[in-house]
């Protein structure tokens, strides 16, 4: 890695967790240039402008965001089981994220709405992703004989990902964990009723 590559990562790095924190607007370059410790001249070097900034500070909270999904995929044999430790990582890690800023695919979703519309198309591939990762998991599980034949994986991912995205709002907004505790739970019953064989 150049020296070059070597400072946009670290201004990156330090950004993400601003930008998850405060969102787009709410980011400010004096905050960027006190975590970053560069002056205002020394980021836009490497970046054009703070929207290229936000962009990348996003990839970099999704890709940790998705190394960690994809750590406790990898966790269990079962398709039901990983579903089940899927959902149960959002709750785990509620309140170690909550003081990260929350989610970061919910935080981009809400502060990109009709203001920024490349940073809203990310948060739709992200959540594309997130969604074709459990359809996957589901898809694979009925070929394997762990989930019932007539299961819809789509519908499911749709339903995973809105549970558990309203429960963080719930949770964040009341800074109380048992509305995603609920929906964690709704999830872990669907699972079990519904899709394991």
């Amino acid at each position: 890695m150049s020296r070059s590559e070597e400072t946009r990562a670290l201004i990156i790095e330090q950004a993400a967790p601003i930008f998850n924190k405060f969102g787009y607007a709410g980011t400010t370059m004096s905050q960027l240039t006190c975590a970053i410790k560069m002056t205002k001249g020394a980021i836009y070097g490497n970046f054009k402008d703070k929207d290229e900034i936000a962009l990348a500070a996003f990839d970099y909270n999704f890709s940790r965001f998705s190394a960690q999904v994809q750590k406790v995929i990898r966790s269990k044999e079962n398709a039901c089981d990983k579903l089940i430790a899927l959902a149960s990582h959002y709750l785990d890690n509620f309140s170690a994220q909550s003081e990260d800023g929350g989610c970061p695919i919910l935080n981009a979703a809400v502060d990109s709405d009709n203001v920024h519309e490349a940073l809203m198309e990310k948060v739709a591939c992200a959540i594309d992703t997130w969604m074709q990762s459990i359809v996957w998991i589901i898809s694979r599980g009925i070929k394997e004989g762990q989930v019932y034949k007539n299961a819809r994986p789509e519908q499911f991912a749709s339903i995973f990902v809105s549970l558990i995205e309203g429960g963080v709002v719930l949770s964040r907004t009341t800074r109380n964990a048992i509305h995603l505790s609920r929906n964690v739970d709704h999830i872990i019953h669907l699972v079990n009723s519904e899709l394991r064989v």
